[in-house]
């Protein structure tokens, strides 16, 4: 394990001595900022005139799942673009640089490179998080109620989907020596699991329903409205060490080449 620790504090270290770990902590909390603001003035406005919005009482409405409910169904959006960002460079920079090859002489098993690379992204992905703690303390600063079930599995579905969306960067980032490449091509991969979520909404039967299991949204909203489900669970289990596993078949591909 310590060999997988080296790695993994090596990749989270060049996320911060670089221009994207700068660029991703703006956008995170530019981006998370602009949504939390938005949701709390949106329920400061309703609550003050709920008529106006066709509600005749106003205390049916769950304070915390209108605004971290919708909070984390919001920045889910943001896992689009901050997770091939955050992944294009992790095996694509180091084909690029010939410096995996150079890797591959040291005392290393395959696996120990792929879950050093990995969990160092997750590290630095939770650092990413770590502010996103504080949208509580000042919700509570202003006077707002917390229900801190929902709440907390609200976070717990967003570091989830994060790895989830992580490891298939990374998969595809193993494919190939251009980061840009791995970053599109990572951005696609994701847009259609988005993709997914929208099926059962305009069409029906057998095949709508699988595609719809098959997307992360769909197994991340139970998250979002306070639902722990053991399903859940084992969908986010089984599409991380899925795509971990796809990419150590990728970097065992090195042995089939003559």
């Amino acid at each position: 394990m310590r060999k997988v620790f080296a790695i993994a504090r090596k990749e989270f270290s060049s996320c911060f001595h670089s221009w994207l770990g700068v660029m991703m902590s703006v956008l995170v909390l530019l981006v998370s900022g602009v949504f939390f603001v938005i949701l709390v003035l949106n329920y400061a406005k309703i609550s003050m005139n709920p008529q106006q919005y066709g509600l005749s009482n106003f205390s049916g409405i769950n304070q915390t799942q209108f605004i971290f409910g919708s909070f984390f169904i919001n920045i889910s959006i943001m896992l689009l673009f901050l997770v091939p960002i955050l992944t294009m460079r992790s095996f694509a920079e180091e084909k690029r640089g010939e410096t995996l090859e150079l890797m591959f002489t040291y005392p290393l098993s395959d696996f120990e490179i792929v879950a050093g690379k990995q969990l160092g992204i997750v590290w630095f992905f939770e650092i990413l998080l770590l502010p996103l703690l504080g949208y509580i303390v000042i919700y509570r600063w202003i006077g707002g109620e917390i229900d801190w079930g929902p709440v907390l599995l609200g976070y717990l579905g967003f570091w989830l989907l994060g790895n989830a969306y992580l490891a298939a960067g990374v998969f595809i980032s193993s494919l190939t020596k251009s980061p840009m490449v791995s970053a599109i091509g990572t951005f696609s991969l994701l847009l259609v699991f988005w993709i997914f979520d929208w099926v059962e909404g305009i069409s029906s039967g057998v095949w709508a329903h699988i595609f719809t299991e098959l997307s992360p949204l769909a197994h991340y909203r139970n998250f979002t409205i306070g639902i722990l489900d053991v399903q859940d669970l084992v969908y986010f289990g089984f599409f991380f060490f899925y795509f971990l596993f796809l990419t150590l078949r990728s970097i065992e591909t090195r042995n089939w080449k003559s």
